[in-house]
């Protein structure tokens, strides 16, 4: 073989290995529901630099339901309803119970690993209060801290959490401002029918 035919088939040989990596890549596509629990502190006052709370803080804790639908091509939607506690010690206010619906969008990636990231789009987060103190007003938030997780083998079942905690800042529709450090976990199943093309579940 001379060297021109040679150098014909490397370009060729590398788009073939590229095509099949990328065809054993797994995927996300559809829709899935999930449930899950998270806390936050709330510090009115804000927090310093080792993510200690300003002020008088307090903690509130709620679990979630909803349904998260990927498009296949990196990006996605969210849906949900929460149903949270304020627990004592509660300086200045009453312990109290309330519920909310949410939605927002995201991006996300998919590794060779099974592993997968996804981050709140910016300024996508829109929450109404259906019940509690607040019932009836809107909140809405700057940015829900980037989830990590993995997938399983058969592309059915996924887990994500936060690894990193970050500030994150809420404002509610009365003008209230309430900076808060959250923690979550979510575990996700497949829908059935939620998707025509089943060789890209995962």
């Amino acid at each position: 073989m001379n060297r021109h035919c040679i150098l014909t088939l490397i370009p060729l040989a590398s788009v073939s290995f590229a095509a099949n990596a990328a065809a054993d890549s797994p995927n996300l596509k559809g829709a899935y529901a999930f449930t899950g629990t998270a806390a936050c502190l709330v510090s009115a006052s804000g927090f310093n630099g080792r993510l200690q709370a300003l002020g008088i803080p307090f903690s509130r804790s709620f679990s979630v339901e909803g349904i998260r639908t990927f498009d296949g091509n990196g990006n996605g939607t969210v849906k949900g309803t929460t149903v949270g506690i304020v627990a004592p010690p509660t300086p200045g206010f009453v312990p109290s119970a309330s519920s909310a619906d949410f939605t927002f969008n995201f991006t996300y990636v998919v590794n060779p690993d099974s592993s997968w990231t996804a981050a709140m789009v910016p300024g996508t987060y829109t929450e109404t209060i259906t019940a509690g103190p607040r019932a009836g007003q809107t909140a809405t938030v700057d940015a829900i801290p980037p989830v990590s997780g993995v997938i399983s083998s058969d592309g059915k079942t996924l887990i994500a959490a936060h690894i990193t905690p970050t500030i994150e800042t809420y404002t509610f529709s009365n003008g209230d401002i309430e900076p808060a450090i959250c923690h979550r976990s979510r575990v996700f199943i497949k829908l059935r029918g939620s998707n025509n093309d089943p060789d890209q579940d995962h």
